[in-house]
């Protein structure tokens, strides 16, 4: 992962090296490795590459400084890079084609680079780097607009294109590389980051109370491209955008989307369990595979969870040496004997951090501007200290098993009453499984029973956030987006509600979480289970393979049964984070009161009878969103 920055001028201007050092310097934490800046003039096609301070030394010296640069251009191009496959200075960015047509920069990683190169040099390519980098570019001069779909990774591209001086904006499938934008009068001006976007030609960007007031509401956001400032929005996911010559405003740009969910669901007739089985687990080991591939050193999140087991499994058998584990012991929820477990099957160099979560109430400022925005759970943080421990230990890259629920709906709470009704209503057949599926679940054993309810509410309160009787009687009379896609959700059928997941409730806030907690370090994050050929063979699987004898991603559990302990695979609940919200704000309620009660003051609709101390009792999850937009209130002012 990088840091990518630029604009797109009405009409073209000397630069402004205000404003390009300005990119530079909010999206360096990204790009520890490498800088490179490029000018370009869409009216002549005339353009120039510059290096700066912090380039790679080893870069050529007739690559000059952008100190000194003084062509007329209406396109920047601004990259920081993060070295993950081939460290030399080969990889540089801006990156420009072999035939000087296309010139790009990139964000993101192409795990099948490898295969890609293979056609292209079938094609008569010549490479000179073994960066997917070129190969994105060299494929994109080939193929266009048809290199999308051929892609598996992710990513946030811009690109130039000489042949008709053209520029490409393109974000990957599930959004996991960020790309935000904003408009102006004079052009329209992109980052990695929303920070340089705020105030641009002189103007600040407005709060976006419908954002802001949503959150506090439901938990929802980064919905409809949104954030939670009125003109700075996202580049959508899965699609391309393309500014033709003479063109500046993306309004007007021409929007491709290469890539959508699935709609239509296989009923089981048309697979049988072991053929799904059995592909399913072709995939799940190759997208593991395919994330292996790095010049850097790689390690692995290990919860205890089915998820991040499995893909510990899975690595463990592809790679030949032995692999690094982290796992955190959380008080309160401490899963760790459960990853312990793995080392009954594999040789693991496993590792255990404790007391990652106890410095929050000191760093929470520094951490939520590395946020930008408002997050959903204090856990974030939690997560990044997991990260930054496994940084100053080595780790460039970490895996994960994040995913697995969307994919394989494992949100019980949340698709289980959906799908219920509606496999009983298909066939008399469907009607005894749907049941018995339901009996197992409660009646099984009394601790299963008891386990099952338990972790019935724990997810429904962790995974759809309900509105308490309070927010709805004082704070959900406000109209916003999120509310009204919250109210939606009960009416959407099994397979609307787990697209709903991928593009508002869960994914994208998550993956724009995820990608500020990481490359604020920086490290990179990947996730095997949201390969794209995974989602969509699991959005299509009949319900009964995910749903079986109380169990749920049945299809999962079956297909890595030969691989991990039976007290993961057949482990009822799962923990995961489980922030100590009600012990953990009443103890530090001196430090958060006040956050609350400057936020009343900016926002007197988000007043809430009972105050702090009636949150906290009531519901201390909606009294985390009330703090963290006052955090993050706080935070603008300073």
């Amino acid at each position: 992962m990088c840091g990518i920055a630029g604009y797109c001028l009405k009409e073209e201007a000397h630069p402004s090296l205000e404003l390009i050092n300005g990119f530079l310097s909010s999206i360096r934490q990204r790009g520890p490795d490498d800088e490179g800046v490029s000018l370009i003039s869409r009216q002549t096609g005339k353009y120039q590459t510059f290096k700066t301070d912090f380039s790679n030394p080893a870069l050529s010296e007739d690559i000059p400084p952008i100190q000194g640069a003084k062509l007329k251009a209406d396109v920047a191009l601004i990259h920081t890079r993060y070295a993950i496959l081939d460290l030399s200075e080969k990889g540089h960015q801006p990156f420009v084609s072999a035939d000087r047509s296309i010139m790009g920069i990139f964000n993101g990683e192409i795990y099948n680079y490898i295969e890609l190169r293979k056609e292209l040099l079938s094609l008569g390519k010549i490479f000179h780097t073994s960066c997917d980098t070129e190969v994105l570019i060299e494929g994109y001069a080939h193929w266009k607009d048809e290199l999308w779909p051929k892609m598996n990774g992710f990513w946030a591209v811009v690109i130039y294109d000489n042949s008709n001086r053209s520029l490409i904006f393109s974000r990957d499938r599930m959004g996991v590389a960020p790309l935000y934008y904003r408009q102006t009068a004079k052009g329209v001006y992109f980052s990695s980051y929303i920070e340089p976007l705020i105030e641009i030609d002189g103007q600040k960007a407005q709060l976006n109370e419908d954002a802001i007031f949503g959150f506090a509401q439901t938990g929802f956001k980064d919905i409809q491209e949104s954030t939670f400032y009125t003109e700075i929005k996202s580049v959508p996911a899965a699609c391309t955008l393309r500014l033709d010559q003479g063109q500046s405003v993306l309004a007007q740009a021409s929007i491709k989307r290469y890539w959508d969910l699935p709609t239509q669901r296989q009923q089981e007739k048309d697979i049988s369990f072991p053929q799904a089985v059995k592909e399913f687990r072709a995939l799940f080991f190759d997208a593991v595979d395919i994330r292996l591939r790095a010049d850097v050193k790689i390690a692995f999140e290990l919860s205890g969870g089915l998820d991040s087991s499995a893909v510990v499994a899975a690595a463990a058998l592809l790679n030949k040496n032995k692999i690094t584990t982290y796992t955190a012991k959380i008080q309160g929820a401490d899963e760790e004997p459960f990853a312990r477990s793995m080392l009954q099957k594999y040789s693991l160099d496993y590792r255990v951090l404790s007391h990652i979560e106890e410095d929050f109430a000191r760093d929470y400022d520094s951490f939520s501007k590395l946020m930008e925005e408002p997050f959903d759970n204090p856990n974030a943080y939690t997560h990044h200290q997991m990260l930054k421990t496994m940084k100053a230990q080595g780790v460039k890259v970490v895996m994960t098993g994040a995913g697995g629920d969307e994919v394989l709906a494992g949100y019980e709470a949340s698709f289980w009453p959906k799908a219920y009704r509606e496999w009983k209503a298909k066939d008399f057949p469907s009607y005894l499984k749907a049941d018995w599926y339901e009996v197992c679940r409660r009646y099984k054993t009394f601790n299963k029973a008891k386990g099952t309810i338990k972790n019935y509410f724990r997810n429904l309160s962790k995974k759809l956030p309900p509105i308490d009787q309070v927010s709805k009687e004082r704070i959900s009379g406000i109209a916003t987006s999120a509310l009204n896609y919250h109210d939606q959700y009960g009416k959407l059928s099994f397979d609307e509600q787990r697209r709903f997941h991928f593009t508002v409730a869960l994914l994208p806030f998550y993956m724009r979480s995820s990608d500020h907690f990481t490359m604020g370090i920086p490290i990179e994050h990947r996730f095997p289970l949201l390969d794209y050929r995974l989602v969509e063979f699991g959005l299509r699987l009949p319900i009964s393979f995910l749903f079986r004898n109380g169990w749920t991603k049945y299809i999962l559990r079956k297909a890595m049964e030969p691989y991990l302990p039976a007290k993961i695979i057949w482990r009822r609940q799962k923990m995961g984070f489980q922030f100590p919200y009600h012990q953990y704000f009443q103890n530090n309620d001196q430090i958060f009161a006040p956050l609350l009660e400057e936020l009343w003051q900016t926002f007197p609709q988000l007043r809430l009878q009972g105050g702090y101390k009636g949150l906290l009792n009531q519901d201390p999850v909606l009294l985390w969103r009330l703090i963290s937009i006052g955090i993050w209130q706080k935070g603008l002012k300073t």
